[in-house]
């Protein structure tokens, strides 16, 4: 029996659904970018909303790497992390974020698949925020959306 050949028409789709093959035939990663409104307004409970800010988050979902780059007016941040949550609702930390990426250069850490997908599937189902010794529950906090 002939082994019928693959339809290109096929491969192309599934290829483009997972990631992007370059010309050496390696897998490249493709980066999908986040970002968070950051306010104290938003903390649950309610925290200074003179405390501001913007998260951009980059999730890519090959390498499960995701990178951060923070601008804001909070000052002694002591931890900052992405949450499992709904807007109003706190959750569990599911990724933490280095605090070298306030006001500073972009800082990547790596995740599991699944929460990288699953970020990237839904992203108003978490949320950034940034602790500090003041406000060790949290100083400002921002849903994750598409950019």
């Amino acid at each position: 029996m002939i082994p019928r050949p693959v339809s290109i028409a096929f491969i192309v789709p599934v290829l483009a659904s997972s990631a992007i093959l370059t010309s050496s035939g390696a897998a490249s990663a493709v980066p999908r970018p986040f970002t968070a409104n950051l306010s104290g307004a938003n903390e649950v409970p309610r925290g200074n909303a003179r405390l501001t800010g913007r998260a951009n988050v980059t999730i890519d979902v090959v390498t499960r790497q995701v990178c951060s780059r923070v601008t804001t007016n909070v000052r002694g941040a002591v931890a900052m992390h992405i949450h499992r949550g709904v807007r109003g609702v706190n959750g569990p930390i599911v990724v933490p974020l280095n605090i070298r990426s306030i006001n500073g250069a972009r800082a990547c850490v790596r995740t599991t698949a699944v929460l990288a997908r699953a970020i990237s599937a839904n992203p108003a189902r978490f949320y950034v925020n940034i602790h500090t010794p003041a406000a060790p529950g949290g100083a400002v906090r921002g849903q994750l959306a598409r950019a």
